[in-house]
């Protein structure tokens, strides 16, 4: 399903919508009452095909939309008080409303928000208020005016939380789109920079360093096609649709991973350390050969550094392990506006580097694979195609590096994975962990016919089997949230 920005789909008849609607009218009477009206967006979250975490270090990235998502319901108070509401979080039986002043949330500092959202209990909230702090900080919205009426905003989201698919930033984007379109701003936000606007509200509001790549996928990705961006900061290349006969799906693993974890952080510093230090290594360069560097051939990205160059001249002289004192020491601190280097950790500077750099040459293989693939299909549709197998093999070599050199891996995306290789002969092409790493989902690219399908079930129960844990597939798309515009009910 493909849309235009001129015409975009009513989202009401796209789960989770019909059921945060029912269940609004039917649990929150009091705060939406029939008869008035209430806005309501949707935003899927995403599987991660190839990028993964080196979208922040520039890299292109490969990201599907999934038929799983967020749903946000809004409409006005007249207290001037923002309430949030979380179904998900009512159905575990854990706190699931919070609230604050229109008034308090104009005049906080992000620290203070930040820490109020850091209490137990608070930080789901974080990602919902977050967004009306966002956008009254940038001047698209003034809290501080009497006009604007407080707002009740209720979410249901059926993506799963720690799965590595972006609830997160489905939640934020949703929200997000709601509120634009709540206000009036949205002619003022464009699709890029409402994404932009949500990666804040993570970095900045809840504490998690997540690239852009999420955020954009959510907004704007299409059901079918790969949604394609290099990551500096936010480039979009033409969406690009997968071979004849061919599809992506993902394997949740049910071992929760956060973005927020700590080896997540400590994998994206190093990264930003190795791209200092690297820095400084080309100057020397240029000095020795007579000439002053002005500037970052780099342009601040790891992705725009040769390969080859970096395993001849760079790679020799990165430390494998680096303390944050030492760093900071001899260098200083890393352009990185989401994480700092810490004096008493030991950062695998080599390593990280490795996995950013070769990443990236990656991605831009696999595609090239894929629409080698392409063209091969149309000649000879039932032939394996020698290119899917290449770009199957990306994967697996993308696997490998989060285990080894970004240490971002898992034992059981690591068994499915193995057991996704064992299948090959069965029209499965590669595998690969996902997003942040350290569990969550893997990505498979396989045909579309009863046969592979059938092998990703024998793959499930083998992995139940062995491991005790339940996975889930993800096998559909949706529309991006920038598709799908709010749409209003009574």
């Amino acid at each position: 399903m493909t849309t235009t920005n001129s015409q975009p789909l009513d989202p009401s008849h796209l789960e989770p919508v019909p059921t945060l609607l029912v269940r609004i009218r039917a649990e929150l009477p009091a705060d939406f009452p029939p008869g008035q009206p209430v806005r309501v967006s949707r935003a899927p979250g995403r599987l991660d095909v190839m990028g993964g975490i080196a979208d922040y270090t520039g890299s292109l990235v490969c990201e599907a939309t999934l038929d799983r998502a967020a749903a946000v319901a809004l409409t006005e108070r007249e207290d001037r008080e923002l309430q949030v509401f979380s179904f998900n979080l009512f159905d575990d039986h854990l706190p699931f409303t919070f609230r604050i002043s229109l008034d308090a949330l104009a005049r906080v500092s992000v620290e203070d928000l930040r820490r109020e959202f850091a209490e137990p209990g608070r930080k789901w909230a974080g990602y919902l208020a977050g967004c009306l702090f966002v956008l009254h900080e940038v001047g698209l919205i003034d809290l501080r005016d009497p006009k604007h009426k407080g707002l009740n905003l209720a979410l249901y989201s059926t993506v799963p939380l720690g799965a590595g698919v972006s609830s997160s930033a489905a939640i934020e984007v949703a929200t997000m789109m709601n509120l634009v379109e709540h206000f009036g701003v949205r002619d003022r936000t464009d699709q890029l920079r409402l994404a932009a606007l949500c990666q804040s509200v993570e970095n900045r509001i809840v504490g998690a360093p997540c690239g852009i790549m999420d955020q954009v996928t959510s907004c704007l990705g299409e059901s079918g096609s790969l949604l394609r961006m290099i990551c500096q900061p936010h480039t979009l290349l033409p969406p690009m649709h997968l071979p004849p006969g061919v599809r992506v799906i993902g394997i949740n693993s049910n071992v929760k991973h956060s973005v927020g974890g700590g080896m997540y952080g400590r994998t994206r510093c190093a990264a930003f350390m190795a791209h200092r230090i690297i820095l400084e290594q080309m100057r020397t360069l240029g000095r020795r050969s007579g000439r002053t560097l002005d500037g970052d051939p780099m342009n601040g990205y790891l992705a725009n550094l040769d390969p080859d160059d970096y395993k001849k001249l760079f790679r020799p002289n990165l430390p494998e392990h680096l303390r944050g004192d030492a760093f900071l020491e001899l260098y200083g601190s890393t352009i990185d506006s989401a994480t700092s280097v810490e004096p008493g950790i030991s950062y695998h500077v080599r390593q990280s580097a490795d996995h950013h750099v070769l990443e990236a040459r990656r991605v831009r293989r696999f595609v090239e694979e894929l629409q080698l693939a392409t063209r091969e299909r149309e000649k000879n549709p039932l032939r394996r195609s020698p290119a899917l197998d290449r770009a199957g093999h990306l994967m697996y070599a993308s696997h490998l590096s989060y285990t080894n050199d970004a240490l971002l891996g898992a034992e059981e995306c690591d068994l499915l994975v193995k057991l996704v290789r064992d299948s090959e002969s069965k029209g499965l092409y590669g595998a690969k962990i996902t997003g942040g790493g350290s569990g969550g989902t893997v990505a498979l690219l396989c045909q579309a016919t009863d046969a592979a399908d059938n092998a990703v079930r024998e793959i499930m129960l083998a992995y139940a089997t062995e491991t005790g844990r339940a996975p889930e597939a993800f096998t559909g798309g949706s529309p991006g949230a920038w598709h799908a515009r709010s749409a209003l009910t009574a």
